[in-house]
């Protein structure tokens, strides 16, 4: 095989044995090396590119690393990928190269969030004070959660949602379905779950993955029927009190006064996920049905995904008295699922008072939005229904006529413009994301959008 050098042109600012491994990868991509064809020697390759034996080692170890080539004793180096590998590895290489992520213009998705909405300075001299610990940080930390944390997190939770608990029953971990994992295996096994049909699908899964029995409710007026659950014989209650329902209604105070009555004398319990609780514009904030049990029937769990940044992975789960104690006496079996780093910074974020004083901020900001979209799809899109889930930051949109969703969210992201679908097959549009001056056009496009796909 012969090297041509005019095409290897040494580049500043990148390594050379990664220059040579891209020009060799190069080669065997574009179909100027095939399988079978013999690289030159490590010595022959140094005088080809004028460059260190080591250069080339590296360069070959990572195509052997990456199956482009193989080594065969006393022979040499082989190209190892035929023409079908070829292809296979030139899509996945376009595929990553060619992120979706980079060429929305307008992100309607529930999975972003407004990254003007976070004081990321602020954030950062927090963790960087954290940093600074070194004798903290260089150690494990505490499997339940960082005690400063929980100390916090115990006086934050009854101040914005009334949630009354000691700091020993907060159990702190990465995400809603962590901690949710693992207050299942807490539980007695084969508990009947209910829960709503269009319920949290996250949840779902982790019941199902623990082999529990799912029972979906139906839903009367005020809320859940009390008649149903004991007819189901329900073991746990699974639900978001705060959005309940095809019209994401709160509970009234009557339903959960009858819940209440329920688990007690069923001897159930109540698993209240208070998704963003604390994030009300539109609606009077009322207090989670917790503070009301006093630690006995219901579990509370609250997280920072929307009030803080998706990518700080911290939420935070109140056991009952009985399962406070069944967890403290397995804990030295657990670990810690949530950075030590960023709990120690929450923890004096929220001492501070910056949690409280940000989320009067996203109230006011959210509200604008809200108000502004909402004004926008009355225009646009004055044949839709409007549901607003408050706590999600998101609109719900249904039509008098048929949609090919499928095919619609393939061309929306060809014309960048992204949003999801519910699980009731529902085009849901949410403004955390999207900036303001943006929102007009975006929904006039996807106004275009649904009338060219309509059925």
């Amino acid at each position: 095989m012969e090297m041509q050098t005019s095409t290897f042109e040494r580049q500043k600012g990148m390594a050379l044995y990664k220059q040579i491994y891209l020009k060799l990868r190069k080669d065997i991509m574009q179909g100027y090396l095939k399988k079978g064809d013999r690289l030159p020697s490590i010595r022959s390759c140094e005088q080809l590119f004028k460059v260190s034996k080591t250069s080339v080692e590296r360069a070959y170890q990572l195509l052997l690393d990456e199956g482009y080539i193989s080594s065969r004793p006393q022979a040499g180096y082989y190209v190892d990928v035929d023409e079908e590998h070829v292809r296979m590895r030139l899509s996945l290489l376009q595929n990553v190269q060619r992120n979706p992520a980079y060429r929305i213009r307008y992100d309607f998705r529930s999975q972003s969030m407004d990254h003007d909405a976070f004081d990321m300075t602020l954030w950062k001299k927090y963790l960087k004070e954290v940093l600074e610990l070194h004798q903290v940080i260089t150690t494990y930390g505490d499997a339940q959660g960082e005690v400063s944390l929980r100390e916090a997190l115990q006086k934050y939770a009854y101040s914005m949602r009334g949630v009354l608990c000691d700091v020993d029953a907060i159990l702190i971990g990465a995400s809603f379905q962590s901690l949710l994992f693992l207050l299942c295996g807490l539980l007695d096994k084969q508990m009947i779950v209910g829960m709503e049909k269009s319920g949290f699908s996250q949840a779902e899964e982790v019941f199902k993955s623990y082999g529990f029995p799912i029972v979906y409710l139906s839903l009367e007026e005020d809320g859940i029927s009390i008649a149903e659950l004991r007819k189901h014989h329900v073991q746990v209650l699974y639900i978001n009190a705060g959005s309940l329902g095809k019209n994401h209604q709160p509970l009234s105070k009557k339903n959960k006064e009858e819940l209440l009555r329920w688990a007690k004398q069923a001897n159930a319990f109540i698993i209240e996920d208070d998704h963003n609780g604390e994030l009300r514009y539109a609606t009077k904030v009322t207090s989670a049905m917790q503070g009301f049990d006093m630690g006995e029937r219901i579990f509370y769990i609250g997280s920072f995904s929307r009030l803080l940044l998706p990518s700080l992975r911290i939420s935070y789960l109140v056991m009952t008295q009985d399962i406070k104690q069944r967890y403290i006496s397995r804990k030295d079996n657990y670990a810690p699922t949530s950075s030590k780093i960023e709990q120690l910074a929450l923890a004096r974020y929220i001492t501070d008072g910056h949690l409280e004083r940000h989320i009067r901020r996203l109230k006011k900001r959210y509200e604008k939005k809200s108000q502004h979209m909402l004004d926008l799809l009355h225009t646009y899109l004055p044949e839709a229904s409007c549901i607003l889930e408050e706590a999600s930051l998101q609109y719900v949109l249904r039509f008098p006529y048929e949609l090919n969703y499928a095919e619609i969210l393939v061309e929306g992201e060809k014309k960048g413009i992204a949003f999801n679908i519910n699980s009731c097959q529902e085009l849901v549009i949410s403004f955390a994301a999207i900036a303001e001056k943006d929102m007009d056009e975006g929904i006039y496009r996807l106004r275009q959008l649904l009338h060219e796909n309509a059925i």
